[in-house]
């Protein structure tokens, strides 16, 4: 497995040459140089590595050794090593009694970002798999069950544990800002939580945890995220079977939250459980022709009272005289707006199965 390439190999010459004001080489296991800060030298063969790989230990090269070595100046080559191997060499320029208390220390930072670079590489690669796993799971087709607990045992994590889909859908996408607040957001993960994004660019969190917990989280990500987006949570999903369903439940809040409340930092699906339901059925082509008649209330009602006056009466559970403050209207005004909106629909908010049907249509409108 070739651990050095040549955009990490500059990278480590990059970081080097700031630590010590000399030309910095890398080179492979064969011994080529792929990363330098003299660009002029790159894949020649560098006969001092080629004895740093040989001999496994540093080599010091004076004038006269390097006259004889081939693509070599003097300086000093130590080996880099990864997993108890040696998988590449780091070339100082200049004259061994110079730079030999630096060359540990640049020995150590080509070997720390080959690291680092090895563990963000595991956490891209954790990032996929998951994604790729959360993907499936609410996706529309058919759930291959012994594909996603393969992968996802993988990771150690048990799909059989109850979960809850919570999305983040940005108000401004950037690929950048995204990745790092998904980083982040790790972060905050328990050992059997999911994360994945969408086509979409939502992301997706497959949260376990008690309601109290998964409601802290929330918040937590709302912080990260610095309110720059909605959050919305689904119903539990008991199986993996019941994901999607989660995740349905989630994507129609975040179309309908900001209706229902503008001001809202996230929306849970247990507080808007009715409104979902409602929602759900109100969008059916079957039920959109039984709902002509709020389309009527719309027509006839050019300055918006009566529909205002319909969306306070079902915030306020109709309170007659909190609806009335709410409206700044005496009580008797509030009387005939309900009387006319009875009149235009054939429906009394008064009447909870009446009143159940006039929300159902306003809902579907609001959804348009």
């Amino acid at each position: 497995m070739q651990f050095l390439t040549q955009e990490l190999a500059q990278e480590i010459v990059e970081r080097t040459m700031k630590i010590l004001n000399k030309n910095i080489n890398v080179m492979d296991e064969n011994g080529i140089i792929i990363g330098s800060g003299d660009r002029e030298r790159l894949n020649q063969i560098h006969d001092g590595a080629l004895l740093v790989l040989r001999n496994a230990e540093s080599v010091e090269i004076d004038d006269k050794k390097a006259s004889k070595l081939k693509g070599s100046k003097p300086g000093i080559n130590l080996p880099i090593r990864f997993n108890n191997q040696i998988v590449g060499v780091v070339g100082i320029t200049g004259k061994p009694d110079q730079i030999r208390n630096y060359a540990e220390l640049v020995k150590m930072a080509a070997e720390l970002v080959l690291e680092q670079s090895f563990l963000l590489e595991r956490v891209q690669w954790k990032q996929r798999l998951q994604s790729e796993i959360v993907n499936h799971l609410i996706s529309g087709g058919q759930v291959n069950d012994s594909w996603v607990k393969e992968r996802s045992g993988f990771m150690g994590v048990d799909l059989e544990q109850r979960r809850t889909a919570i999305v983040f859908q940005p108000s401004d996408y950037a690929e950048t800002v995204n990745q790092k607040l998904i980083y982040a957001i790790h972060f905050e993960l328990g050992k059997q939580d999911l994360i994945g994004t969408t086509f979409n660019h939502e992301i997706v969190i497959l949260k376990t945890g008690s309601q109290s917990e998964q409601s802290a989280f929330i918040k937590r990500l709302f912080s990260l995220a610095n309110g720059k987006g909605i959050i919305a949570s689904g119903c539990s999903a008991d199986n993996i079977k019941e994901v999607r369903v989660s995740f349905q439940n989630a994507l129609r809040l975040l179309q309908l939250g900001p209706i229902l409340e503008p001001e809202a930092d996230f929306y849970r699906y247990e507080d808007f459980r009715l409104e979902v339901i409602l929602s759900q059925l109100a969008q059916t082509e079957q039920t959109a022709k039984a709902l002509p008649f709020y389309e009527r209330l719309l027509e006839q009602d050019k300055k918006g009272e009566l529909a205002h006056t319909l969306a306070m009466y079902i915030k306020e559970s109709g309170e007659l005289n909190k609806i009335a403050d709410q409206l700044f209207i005496h009580r008797n005004t509030l009387r005939y707006r309900l009387d006319k909106i009875t009149e235009l629909t054939g429906r009394d908010p008064r009447n909870i199965r009446d009143l159940m049907e006039l929300y159902m249509a306003k809902l579907a409108k609001d959804l348009q």
